[in-house]
């Protein structure tokens, strides 16, 4: 009888079980429910949590580069020179500033960019709605769809960007973009190289440069070797950019696995429950076993092993019918009001990372949740046990 998987403890564990096979499904389903819940919860928040990132990062340079000890920086050979560092993909020169629009009606305070649309190439264009930036043509500009919206402007409408007092611009709507995140949608426009020089009187100059890599990952790394390489420039990459709404999307993980994990452990106060009813039924037969030599120690593993195996039944059926249920999902997602939630569908991701974690904890909180019972178990004086079950 040595051992916690030894044939008499199997034998004994399992009869046991299978006496009270209602209360033990129940126990079973219970901790695959909570299970399921959580990983379905975790994969939606991974769906919307990549559907973000991959947002920002469309919008926003891996790194980018201003110079400390001035406005403004030439294009050359710096572009050239970034663009020869390993994991860079491309260098763009940049211009961002505030500035009012207006047509004379209406008039709102924006975040204006100025790009060189055929460097941006398709990173840009994709998010076209209506139109398109022009190449070298001053005084076109796009606008976020929620700006135009806003102030009820359409392609071809002309309006006046102003910067100063004697920094003002006469431009014409050529398009509608739509970044998916709303606080730039509402609030940016974006125009020619050009057209931004023009307006802040650059000259061929522009005010920062922004790099884009092959593994957005990388750009702390890259970003200190451009530092070192470059220390009149000051670089920001775009996990400190957005480090506030990364360090959100973070904890809101966090709490959806701990919230989620206290619904296991409610269903797995159940299977507890159904351990000490085995324990108060079987109080003779354990004093039988106590007086034919089984140790306290061997009680205690019978009644382990039975919170293993409901634990782990139900660990693996909810990994099980988590991951269906968001296979499910993510094939065939469901629809988004787009003006509630500025989503279209929505988004599922699993990560095995979070299968290992969830499985883990339940299994813990199964196994701790047995200690008690086959404490009380090993627990009981065999002679008093056997007396009192024949008075």
């Amino acid at each position: 009888m040595n051992g916690l998987l030894s044939p008499f403890t199997r034998f004994i564990a399992w009869r046991q079980l299978r006496q009270r096979w209602r209360q033990t499904l129940l126990s079973v389903g219970t901790v695959a429910l909570g299970v399921m819940v959580q990983i379905v919860a975790l994969s939606l928040a991974n769906g919307f949590e990549n559907d973000l990132v991959t947002k920002v990062l469309g919008t926003n340079p891996h790194i980018s580069l201003t110079p400390v000890l001035s406005d403004r920086v030439k294009i050359e050979p710096l572009r050239s020179d970034l663009a020869r560092i390993p994991h860079v993909r491309q260098a763009t020169p940049a211009i961002k500033t505030q500035a009012l629009i207006t047509d004379g009606v209406g008039t709102t305070g924006i975040l204006l960019f100025g790009i060189d649309p055929a460097l941006e190439g398709d990173s840009f264009q994709d998010y076209m709605l209506r139109g398109k930036l022009s190449q070298g043509t001053v005084g076109d500009i796009v606008l976020g769809v929620e700006l135009a919206k806003k102030m009820g402007w359409r392609v071809g409408d002309a309006i006046q960007v102003i910067t100063g007092v004697d920094h003002q611009l006469s431009c014409r709507v050529t398009g509608i973009f739509q970044a998916g995140l709303y606080e730039l949608d509402v609030r940016a426009a974006y125009v020619n190289l050009p057209s931004a020089q023009v307006l802040l009187d650059l000259g061929t100059d522009v005010q920062s440069l922004t790099v884009r890599l092959d593994d957005p990952m990388r750009a702390p790394e890259i970003g200190r070797q451009i530092s070192a390489q470059w220390p009149a420039f000051q670089t920001r990459n775009w996990l400190e950019s957005n480090k506030s709404l990364m360090s959100a999307m973070a904890l809101e993980k966090r709490v959806i696995f701990l919230v989620m994990l206290f619904l296991i452990l409610i269903a797995i106060v159940g299977m507890a429950n159904t351990l000490v009813m085995i324990v108060v039924e079987k109080t003779p037969d354990i004093g039988i076993m106590r007086a034919m030599g089984a140790s306290q120690q061997q009680i205690r593993r019978l009644f382990m092993l039975q919170g293993i195996c409901v634990g782990g039944t139900g660990v693996v059926a909810g990994c099980l019918l988590g991951y269906g249920v968001s296979l499910i999902l993510a094939r065939f997602p469901m629809n988004l009001p787009n003006d509630v939630y500025y989503i279209e569908k929505l988004p599922v991701l699993m990560q095995p990372i979070d299968f290992l974690l969830v499985a883990a904890a339940a299994l813990a909180i199964c196994v701790t949740a047995s200690v008690v019972p086959a404490r009380r178990a090993a627990s009981l004086d065999p002679i008093e046990t056997i007396r009192r079950s024949q008075s």
